[in-house]
């Protein structure tokens, strides 16, 4: 509810001091790719486990409320795949191989400068499935949780309606993403280990993708030179 209350306040703030700029909307289509890690204290500390640094990709969709050529929201709908792998250096002790699917909303805020922008805001994932060593283990964390999400990017081509970006993007999950039977059974190194752990420490992703967008200008809401009345008009 706090996030919530914070977003809207935001928004409010912003609408009240752009009122008299030109209000505009734009969609497109989404691609992802970058690196991915699991971030728990307990297994980085483990003798026999290497983390990998892991990737990940996601595709999906975005809309934009844009407030003149400074200020906007973005909402965008992702399904990302994730991945990390932690090689065993004992014979003794598998391997693990984690695969993480998510359906994911980001709300973000987004500031324009010239041909850059800047985004931060939160991302809120529901989990489709993971998979420890290509076995179904979904009982073993959480169904959803919410990330901090911070980025940068550049326009590379396009005019006023039709637009390509390129972006860095770095997420962080703010709540631990093990459940309470994954607690007991060793999550998120099971089958390395089955026992808890003596001192439980949270699993947190954090993950730095490039991303990719093409968008298309839907139009905009501007006063006409007669009446002073906002109307409708497509790019």
């Amino acid at each position: 509810m706090k996030k919530i209350i914070l977003l809207f306040s935001l928004f409010l703030a912003i609408n009240i001091s752009l009122s008299a700029q030109e209000l505009w909307f734009d969609a497109g289509l989404k691609g992802a790719w970058g690196s991915s890690l699991l971030i728990n204290k307990n297994v980085m500390d483990e003798s026999y486990l290497n983390q990998k640094i892991s990737t990940g990709f996601g595709y999906g969709a975005k809309v934009a409320i844009n407030f003149g050529y400074i200020h906007g929201f973005t909402f965008d709908f992702m399904y990302n795949t994730e991945h990390q792998l932690y090689e065993s250096t004992n014979e003794k002790f598998p391997s693990v191989d984690v695969k993480w699917k998510t359906y994911d909303l980001y709300t973000l805020y987004r500031m324009y400068r010239t041909i850059n922008y800047l985004e931060l805001g939160a991302k809120f994932s529901k989990v489709a499935s993971f998979q420890n060593n290509d076995k179904i283990s979904s009982d073993n964390y959480v169904p959803n949780y919410t990330s901090a999400v911070l980025g940068f990017g550049w326009y590379i081509f396009g005019n006023k309606s039709f637009t390509g970006t390129l972006g860095l993007r770095f997420e962080y999950a703010i709540n631990d993403i093990i459940s309470k039977s994954g607690k007991e059974n060793g999550y998120p190194v099971n089958p390395y280990k089955t026992q808890p752990y003596d001192k439980y420490t949270t699993t947190n992703p954090l993950i730095a993708q490039l991303s990719f967008e093409i968008n298309w200008g839907l139009g905009y809401f501007a006063k006409t030179a007669c009446g002073g009345r906002h109307h409708f008009f497509s790019f």
